[in-house]
């Protein structure tokens, strides 16, 4: 993606750094600056937008709820999912749910303290509990873990546009395992297992940071977006230093498939402060 070298304006109006870079991608054309508004009633109950951050390993660097909120109001997404490390704690929700009753948007993110997901919507906030595992060694040394999230299904699940949806939280994907056969962890219950590949079901699966083994996880994404369901990802990137270098915003930092193919957004925005990407959601 090309970048503009112009200095532009940082989110929500506050003066911009010096070299400060964006890019939008949106039709083939580019510009800068934080994404345009569009008209809430044109059809965006069909978009699913994804947002990440720049982090370090102990979580976000500053508190992004009004830069998750501006962007709620000046896109209204039928669906935003925001990576891990969202926002600091509950009281920094104000401004997302104020967004939310506005537009209609059902947003889920991360609280860091404490670690919570949380439905966002109508100006309420719906808590949808904790990361219950975040490795395969945990699934395989303590998998009292997989029947935790059997159990808090109930809080893990909603409707929207139709179709049910399903979070798992950054290493709960390794609800399933293999590369070349993949396949439901043995002692992942059966209703898990049902809810994971129910009909046209929408997985959301927020990150951290940036998952290893791509070939792997491209494989456990093909799985999960087959036969009619969705499969949706975002994670952020990680500024602090890993083995010698950052890591940087990419195209695969967010992903989008379906019926085992990845798709590509409609819409991007990247600057220093967020990636935010549009997709948009098959009927």
């Amino acid at each position: 993606m090309l970048s503009s070298k112009k200095p532009i304006r940082r989110p929500l109006g506050r003066p911009a750094p010096p070299h400060t870079d964006a890019s939008v991608v949106r039709g083939g054309k580019e510009g800068s600056g934080m994404p345009p508004a569009v008209e809430r009633n044109a059809g965006r109950g069909t978009i699913v937008g994804t947002l990440s951050f720049p982090v370090s390993k102990s979580g976000a660097l500053r508190d992004n709820s009004h830069i998750i909120a501006e962007i709620i109001r000046r896109r209204s997404p039928g669906l935003l999912l925001c990576a891990g490390f969202s926002v600091p704690c509950t009281k920094t929700l104000r401004p997302i749910k104020d967004a939310t009753r506005q537009t209609g948007t059902v947003a889920v993110l991360e609280t860091n303290s404490p670690r919570v997901s949380f439905q966002i919507r109508d100006g309420r906030s719906i808590s949808m509990g904790e990361q219950f595992y975040a490795t395969r060694d945990d699934t395989n040394k303590h998998p009292s873990g997989l029947t935790c999230l059997a159990n808090a299904l109930s809080k893990r699940s909603f409707r929207f546009s139709g179709r049910p949806v399903l979070l798992l939280v950054c290493g709960e994907i390794t609800v399933i395992q293999g590369r070349t056969n993949v396949d439901f962890h043995c002692s992942a219950p059966p209703k898990l297992q049902d809810a994971v590949r129910a009909e046209r079901v929408l997985i959301l699966n927020p990150t951290h940071t940036r998952m290893g083994n791509s070939g792997t996880i491209r494989a456990w994404r093909r799985f999960l977006s087959a036969k009619g369901r969705v499969y949706v990802s975002a994670s952020n990137w990680n500024v602090r230093k890993t083995k010698g270098r950052r890591q940087k915003p990419s195209p695969t930092l967010h992903s989008f498939w379906h019926d085992r193919n990845c798709s590509k957004p409609c819409f991007q925005i990247r600057c220093i402060f967020f990636d935010y990407r549009e997709w948009v959601l098959r009927r």
